[in-house]
């Protein structure tokens, strides 16, 4: 049976459940908590092996073929107080080359390897495979500008029902403490200040009127749809990140056919072997594609909807 590297955090719960999902069926694991380095791990490179070695304080692990590596979340070390910023800058970088040559150099699978997921990680290219892909696949009208004039065309033409969200996450700060950026509609006050634009390029989106958002899990071995009825609370109407659990039911929904398969061919046209795609479930009845996130999260999809999602991302890696 395959032996698995789990690169993540101390307090991440997917790891928690995947790693407990491995000691009920048997399986060995290494758990490293990457933050952690060099404190409390040691790891070794040598150019006649061409073979990592990793320890922590009571075992040490030598990485082959055998063994396969779940790149679930890789941390900048904790750089020890009173550096100076230059040497600590120093010390995370040559921290992320040595975690980047194990994941790009390792002749076994990994899940996913950097090169795939800095690939995967576009919303432009997404948007442009999936508007190829066909079958029944939708996305919405998008537009990336910085030209003023053009966000007002695009305003027009979808009767004022666009909205604004980042290419990437992200967390702002603000008087009032960390805020984060969610998608959001365009109003008619937003467009009296549209000349912000200018100042970079943003995403804008026609807005579609759904009957639910979907989730959908995707592995070579899988591809599983929970449905999150965002509609039933105000908070999350508009995005579904804006949490509402009491009254947000999540539910394991049977995705058709052509979805199922976008999901797989997505995943193999950019090298991946797991990935979380965002659709919405239109008024009209279609599947709109919004995006994938190739380390996206899922566990509170579990928790909400009682499917046993760790099952499904656990055997992905002892594929």
């Amino acid at each position: 049976m395959k032996k698995v590297l789990v690169l993540t955090y101390r307090e991440d719960p997917h790891a928690d459940s995947v790693c407990s999902f491995f000691d009920r069926v048997g399986v060995k694991y290494f758990r490293v908590s990457t933050e952690e380095l060099p404190r409390d791990y040691s790891i070794t490179f040598d150019s006649k092996s061409f073979l990592y070695r990793i320890s922590d304080k009571s075992e040490e692990v030598e990485i082959d073929s055998s063994w396969s590596i779940w790149n679930r979340r890789v941390m900048n070390p904790d750089t020890k107080k009173g550096m100076p910023k230059d040497l600590s800058s120093v010390a995370i970088d040559e921290s992320e080359k040595t975690w980047e040559g194990l994941l790009i150099s390792h002749q076994g699978r990994v899940v996913n390897t950097p090169q795939s997921q800095y690939y995967a990680n576009n919303k432009i290219d997404q948007i442009r495979f999936a508007s190829q892909f066909g079958d029944g696949i939708v996305i919405p009208d998008t537009l990336v500008t910085n030209n003023p004039d053009s966000v007002r065309t695009f305003y027009d033409v979808h009767n004022g029902k666009i909205c604004f969200k980042l290419h990437k996450g992200a967390v702002v700060d603000s008087p009032n403490g960390h805020l984060v950026v969610y998608t959001n509609l365009v109003t008619d006050e937003h467009m009296r200040n549209v000349d912000l634009v200018s100042q970079n390029p943003s995403l804008f989106q026609e807005y579609i009127d759904k009957d639910f958002d979907i989730r959908i899990i995707a592995t070579e071995r899988s591809v599983t749809g929970i449905a999150i009825y965002s509609q039933q609370s105000e908070l999350s109407k508009i995005d579904s990140r804006k949490y509402d659990f009491k009254n947000v039911p999540h539910r394991k929904i049977e995705l058709p056919n052509n979805v199922k398969n976008f999901c797989n061919i997505i995943l193999t046209n950019y090298g991946l072997h797991f990935g979380v795609l965002d659709f919405v479930y239109s008024k009209d009845r279609k599947y709109v594609f919004l995006e994938l996130n190739p380390n996206g999260q899922w566990l509170w999809l579990e928790h909400e909807s009682g499917y046993n999602l760790t099952k499904e991302v656990a055997e992905n890696l002892l594929f």
